[in-house]
């Protein structure tokens, strides 16, 4: 088949978790023996390098600013309209996408998120075939959370006016595409709940496994989290878990290490070496950094979809402590392959129990490989979104 696939943010490199997975089915499908062809916007949280796009095939790209910006955001307040979604259109991507339906005979258009939903009549102008999306979350889901932990009485109220906006956006755009692949079972009922009319269905993110059994190290009570921290829910979290979880950890025991890493880092976010917190920022290597922790710390309080960066660790058999949150959508056991913490006093239990037991971690790095192994197989992965595609072009 030919795909062409088309992305708000670039799969190369695969950073993190929504390029990891937009990568992950690419190559899925290259393996299986279609074509693929990447259309992606170059934005300025995610610019393309020209020199590594060359050396891609199949692969285009535009540069678009989505910088949030005050006065854009006004007039989408009071045109009631979702300015998360709406500053992903322009015309002169809307050109790149037309120029690309033209050129080839394309059997099936990948839309990769809401984001890119905005060209749908565009694409469904000039091609008649199956438009797939696929999702990495319910976005609404996000923001009502984000709201609803927000103490600021103004900006909880200008959040919900969002959350209202983005919600009716999502119900529409359900609707327009052919079928719905949702990353986890969870997401695929709510959608199915919020436009009964959407084909919907579970495809998980695949992610090929990184080790055949955990790394034999030195315990040194080093734990940590990597994420953007441009995402709200990142920010949210880590500043939950500084202020109210890892004083509380550090008063049980001072050997342990907190490590905080990813790009975009906000400048109050400093290290703090009495406390036992480094900043790493933005590093080179976001798998050799989690290599060196004993275990990766996931404090999320809101988010949807699957947080591709524990199902990352799990394949290199890092042991995760998450909150019921930050396991949602995964197909895990608390206890057997993850920690799943469901407040702040059940972290500030778990850590100290594991610098004084190291031997807790042991069985969860093997289990944590089995689950991703058994649940995300690129192949299997692959297999059901052909299926999925197939079904839908023989209607």
């Amino acid at each position: 088949m030919n795909i062409l696939q088309l992305c708000p943010k670039s799969p190369f490199p695969p950073s993190e978790g929504g390029p990891i997975a937009m990568k992950a089915i690419r190559d899925g499908l290259l393996n299986a023996g279609h074509r693929v062809h990447t259309f992606t916007l170059s934005t300025v949280k995610f610019p393309v390098k020209d020199e590594m796009a060359a050396t891609i095939p199949d692969f285009s790209y535009a540069f678009l600013d989505t910088s949030v910006r005050m006065i854009p955001a006004l007039l989408d307040l009071i045109r009631n309209r979702s300015y998360n979604i709406s500053r992903f259109f322009h015309p002169s991507i809307e050109e790149k996408i037309i120029a690309l339906l033209r050129e080839t005979k394309w059997d099936v258009v990948l839309v990769e998120s809401q984001f890119m939903m905005p060209y749908i009549d565009t694409i469904r102008s000039l091609f008649d075939g199956p438009v797939i999306m696929r999702t990495l979350n319910v976005e609404y889901v996000i923001w009502e959370r984000v709201a609803s932990n927000e103490r600021n009485f103004l900006k909880r109220m200008y959040l919900k006016i969002l959350v209202r906006q983005l919600k009716k956006y999502e119900i529409g755009c359900f609707a327009l595409a052919d079928a719905v692949a949702t990353i986890s079972d969870v997401d695929a009922v709510q959608t199915q709940e919020l436009q009964p009319r959407a084909d919907v269905e579970a495809i998980a993110f695949a992610i090929p496994l990184r080790r055949e059994e955990p790394l034999e190290k030195t315990f040194t009570a080093r734990f940590g989290h990597i994420g953007s921290m441009d995402w709200a829910p990142n920010a949210e979290g880590i500043a939950w878990f500084l202020d109210q979880v890892w004083p509380e950890i550090r008063k049980a025991t001072t050997e342990a290490t907190f490590h905080l890493a990813g790009r975009n880092m906000p400048e109050y976010l400093v290290s703090n070496e009495q406390q036992g917190i480094f900043v790493h920022g933005e590093v080179d290597s976001a798998e050799d950094f989690m290599l060196s922790l004993d275990a990766l710390i996931v404090p999320l309080l809101s988010g949807s979809g699957v947080r591709i960066k524990i199902a990352e660790a799990m394949s290199l058999g890092i042991p995760v402590i998450t909150t019921p949150v930050g396991a949602e959508g995964l197909m895990v056991n608390n206890g057997i392959d993850i920690f799943i913490c469901k407040d702040a006093l059940d972290m500030i239990d778990i850590v100290p129990r594991i610098v004084s037991n190291p031997s807790l971690l042991d069985h969860i790095g093997d289990e944590s490989l089995k689950t991703i192994r058994n649940q995300h197989s690129p192949e299997v992965i692959t297999q059901k979104l052909e299926a999925l595609i197939q079904r839908k072009m023989k209607l």
